[in-house]
């Protein structure tokens, strides 16, 4: 059994956090909960670096060895857990998310941020997504995750391994299978809505059109997921282009 990290960007409080916590929980895993004190989703890589963090022990009505509420971001709840708490996870998880992460949404979101920080202190991290931001199923969604994670405390935990999951907002047996498959392509309208206030002074709010559409032969966490698909992207930290290395090397290595 796995001693668990879990954290995520919507807060404590969550539906999303609470499900996975008493699973994994029941399945007899250790699960300590470091989390934002609010909502921080879109956080991305974000911490604090410019005001204290308040970080404060919390009853939260689910189960959980213990749980720490954070004043700052996803990150800050990773860095703070390994760093001052004392917790030495074998594992991190982020999750369950109210709402996809899907495509090329994994560079604006908390909730992937969170695991990606894991990962970049060499521990096994996962984040999780329910597709629908107000879920109906979300304790199946919480069954499918710890799936996971049991499947990796019989097999051996991959010690490289960071992984994005989406789960479709289906009951457990409706789910169709998983597909291990590539981030699609996620473009959205640039222009925010604008308004204005009873001052007469305008605000934004962020645009919500979307740009990119799925064709039904792409194979990508877009379209298995809208087939009623559990997707699974692994992902890297390292973004080095290396197929362009060589080419700006002959462009600006010659230049003096």
């Amino acid at each position: 059994m796995f001693r668990i990290l879990l954290t995520n960007d919507d807060g404590i409080f969550a539906e999303g956090i609470a499900a996975l916590a008493n699973e994994l929980t029941r399945s007899g895993h250790e699960v300590f909960v470091v989390a934002p004190d609010t909502q921080r989703s879109g956080a991305a890589h974000s911490f604090t670096m410019n005001m204290p963090l308040r970080c404060a022990e919390k009853a939260v009505g689910f189960e959980a060895a213990k749980a720490y509420a954070v004043s700052g971001t996803p990150v800050d709840c990773v860095k703070l857990a390994i760093g001052n708490l004392g917790i030495k996870p074998d594992l991190v998880i982020s999750g369950i998310n109210l709402g996809e992460n899907r495509g090329t949404d994994i560079f604006y979101s908390g909730t992937v941020a969170a695991a990606i920080e894991g990962a970049l202190n060499r521990l096994p991290s996962m984040a999780v997504s329910n597709l629908r931001f107000r879920p109906e199923n979300m304790a199946d969604s919480a069954k499918i995750a710890a799936c996971f994670v049991n499947c990796y405390d019989k097999c051996g935990l991959p010690s490289n391994l960071l992984i994005n999951i989406n789960i479709p907002d289906l009951p457990a047996d409706k789910i169709n299978g998983v597909r291990i498959t590539e981030l699609s392509e996620q473009r959205y309208e640039m222009e925010y809505t604008e308004r204005l206030d009873t001052h007469n002074t305008p605000y934004y709010w962020v645009p919500a059109g979307k740009l990119t559409e799925c064709c039904d032969t792409d194979d990508n966490d877009e379209r298995w997921g809208n087939c009623g698909y559990v997707t699974v992207t692994p992902l890297k930290t390292d973004l080095t282009d290396r197929a362009r290395m060589n080419e700006l090397k002959t462009l600006f290595e010659g230049e003096r």
